[in-house]
């Protein structure tokens, strides 16, 4: 591999929160033993709040700040760029960057829906994007605990799985004088807190469990229908606070998933838990350093689940743990790392991302199956899962 191949430069589109978790993510990421020697270059940030663009790139180290998309897409020499925009704009935006030619990470969801996955999906296998890496942000994924689960069941060290549960639950939204943006408007984000929530826990079953092949029945609720904006203008609520969705996944286990952005107690707080024929296990961010698995056929005297605090041999922990130990601990923050740390990789291999806009459509799918599902009052069968 070339030196000026070992040298990545990064675009940014969107400088709110979770753009500045991939700012964070880039500078990080040679944590990695494998991107030792790799010069990850932060060359230019752009937002439609000027002032927010300049903060971002003077406190994260971008050469260049901006308003203009097009402005950064032009620039020859940007390699990557990462979006974090709102779901109205994904298509739009990213419809230009995958034009462009550039690798694209991008926070999910893809598109409002999936029919506007599947255009970014055929955009992104389009003519001239022949070796361009295309992946969206599932960063839950990269937490070692979660990693862990996924490598119990994989392993066969649960026997078959037979059934299993996730929530994701969030108190964002729980109180009614909490301000109308655009989070609350089906036209500008495709959904509440199913899209907005829920897809980490969707994605989170088929990490684990396996793909989800059936939606058996949904039911989504609106429990503050109205809110002020800060100028005190009233609006409706048009999407969700909360929805729960019985499915099959994996070789037809059966599971349910809640979801709520008005789960007072609950700051930000994904779970999930899976039943095999030999054991369980179960990871919640919760206790972000910890798993529990439990295997049958113990010492009854003595049975029952155990506490394991992850480390070095649990997924991407040995690549941002600023300390290789076990029990140090890593955070919300270093998932952005990992997650970032398996871009930069598959830029680099030619490879593609585990989470690309094609696997990424399949969640989306699922959303607009479990919406058919509540709608009609009957399960629905994920295409291509059989009849």
């Amino acid at each position: 591999m070339t030196q000026a191949r070992r040298r990545i430069r990064i675009g940014l589109i969107g400088a709110g929160m979770a753009g500045q978790a991939h700012a964070f993510g880039y500078r990080n990421a040679s944590m990695a033993d494998g991107l030792r020697g790799v010069r990850v270059e932060l060359a230019h940030v752009v937002d439609v709040f000027a002032p927010l663009a300049q903060d971002v790139a003077e406190r994260y180290g971008f050469e260049r700040w901006g308003t203009s998309v097009d402005e950064l897409l032009a620039d020859p020499t940007i390699d990557a760029v990462s979006v974090a925009l709102p779901n109205s704009q994904h298509l739009d935006v990213l419809g230009r960057v995958l034009a462009s030619g550039k690798h694209v990470l991008t926070e999910k969801p893809l598109g409002m829906d999936g029919a506007q996955a599947a255009q970014l999906v055929e955009l992104a296998l389009a003519p001239g994007r022949e070796g361009a890496v295309d992946a969206v942000g599932f960063s839950y994924r990269r937490l070692p605990g979660l990693a862990a689960l996924r490598d119990a069941v994989a392993d066969g060290i649960l026997g078959p799985i037979r059934h299993f549960e996730t929530t994701y639950y969030c108190a964002h939204a729980a109180d009614p004088d909490d301000p109308f943006t655009w989070r609350f408007d089906r036209a500008t984000s495709g959904g509440g807190a199913l899209i907005d929530l829920g897809l980490h826990a969707i994605d989170a079953v088929e990490f684990v469990v396996g793909p989800i092949t059936e939606i058996v029945g949904a039911r989504f609720q609106t429990a503050i229908s109205e809110r002020s904006d800060r100028g005190g203008i009233r609006h409706v609520v048009t999407n969700d606070d909360a929805a729960a969705l019985l499915m099959v996944a994996g070789d037809g286990a059966t599971g349910t998933l809640q979801t709520s952005r008005i789960a007072h107690g609950k700051p930000n707080s994904l779970q999930i838990a899976v039943f095999g024929a030999n054991g369980s296990a179960s990871f919640s961010t919760e206790d972000l350093n910890q798993f529990t698995i439990h295997l049958a056929g113990g010492d009854a005297r003595f049975d029952g689940p155990r506490r394991v605090i992850t480390g070095p041999l649990h997924g991407a922990y040995p690549d941002v743990s600023s300390f290789r130990s076990r029990g140090v601990g890593t955070g919300y923050g270093e998932a952005f790392i990992a997650q970032v740390q398996a871009f930069l990789r598959c830029i680099l291999d030619g490879t593609r991302m585990d989470s690309d806009f094609a696997a990424a459509a399949t969640t989306m799918r699922i959303l607009d199956a479990a919406e058919r599902a509540a709608a009609q009052g009957r399960p629905v069968v994920l295409e291509g899962a059989g009849a």
